[in-house]
């Protein structure tokens, strides 16, 4: 079996730099099993895989190479940029396992938002500089717990300097973390924007009733063909 997969860098600069991988597959039907879809997942290397179930209902399946899973910030917010330049018009909900995720576009920048109950328990550390955050090397966080290290660049302008490691979720460091951005601008009451990894860019806000927004901008990297066993 051939498969063909969408390529997107999530989280972009303003430049187009930087951002992290989204793989996106067309699975209209199911025709991919779920084991076949964590081998794609594994194969890709990148973090999670969207499968779009269905274009029409917008549904949806996030796939990691541990197994299906309720959310995630890049592949999501990749699947709905993908899916409004596919259907040529702007999608308002996409349809995940845990129900709909609110979605929306605004200046260039790809919105979603969801329940925080829904994503992974990121851990936090707070560090005292940005010199700090920069220091830390794959071995010195190998044995931390999915944890994203952060400090204020300036915090009366809401800028945040992060790094996410999550070797215990097979990312020794991701480029981009957009559920861990939702989960820490709810916990600090306020709308962020966060400077990630290399050169990242994510834009984050609590929302009401326990809901979080993220926001980055996405753009279209490669297709490939991928051949399973």
């Amino acid at each position: 079996m051939t498969v063909k997969v969408q390529l997107l860098r999530v989280f972009t600069d303003k430049a187009g730099k930087f951002g992290d991988y989204a793989s996106v597959v067309i699975d209209e039907e199911r025709h991919i099993s779920d084991l076949q879809r964590q081998e794609i997942t594994r194969k890709l290397n990148t973090a999670e895989t969207i499968f779009i179930n269905d274009l029409a209902s917008t549904n949806i399946s996030v796939m990691h190479t541990q197994g299906e899973i309720d959310f995630a910030g890049v592949g999501v917010l990749g699947a709905s940029w993908l899916l409004t330049n596919i259907r040529k018009k702007q999608i308002s909900n996409i349809q995940g396992r845990s129900g709909g995720i609110k979605t929306w576009q605004e200046n260039g920048v790809t919105w979603i938002r969801t329940d925080i109950s829904i994503m992974p328990k990121w851990n936090y550390k707070k560090v005292e500089s940005v010199e700090a955050v920069e220091r830390f090397s794959l071995k010195e966080t190998a044995t931390m717990d999915h944890m994203m290290i952060w400090t204020w660049i300036d915090d009366s302008k809401g800028l945040i300097r992060a790094r996410t490691f999550a070797e215990d979720w097979d990312i020794p460091e991701a480029e981009a973390n957009g559920s861990g951005a939702m989960l820490l601008a709810n916990m600090l009451q306020r709308a962020i924007e966060i400077k990630h990894g290399k050169g990242s860019v994510i834009f984050a806000k609590p929302a009401k009733d326990n809901y979080a927004d993220v926001g980055g901008r996405v753009i279209k990297d490669s297709v490939i063909s991928l051949v399973l066993d």
